[in-house]
């Protein structure tokens, strides 16, 4: 799969709810590999997780590609809402 078919793509939790956009990548351009994926997080699961919004920033958080399960029409994760609050 080409990374930039990924572009935009909604990111889920294991219990089907949406957490966010996927907004970017970081990837290690030595090993070639993809280490985390950037979330951009709307207000409400942002505020369910506990993550504070900045004034003018939008809440971006880095999830590690360990945490992946499925990537397809959506990206889903390994962890439900709550396991994710726990864990940002």
């Amino acid at each position: 799969m080409e990374l930039s078919s990924v572009e935009k793509k909604r990111v889920i939790s294991k219990d089907g709810r949406e957490l966010g956009v996927l907004a970017g990548s970081k990837i290690d351009t030595v090993k070639w590999t993809v280490l985390s994926i950037m979330v951009n997080v709307p207000k409400e699961p942002a505020k369910e997780m506990g993550i504070k919004k900045k004034l003018f920033k939008p809440v971006i958080i880095n999830v590690s590609t360990d945490l992946i399960s499925v990537v397809g029409d959506v990206i889903q994760l390994s962890l439900d809402m709550k396991e994710l609050a726990e864990k940002f």
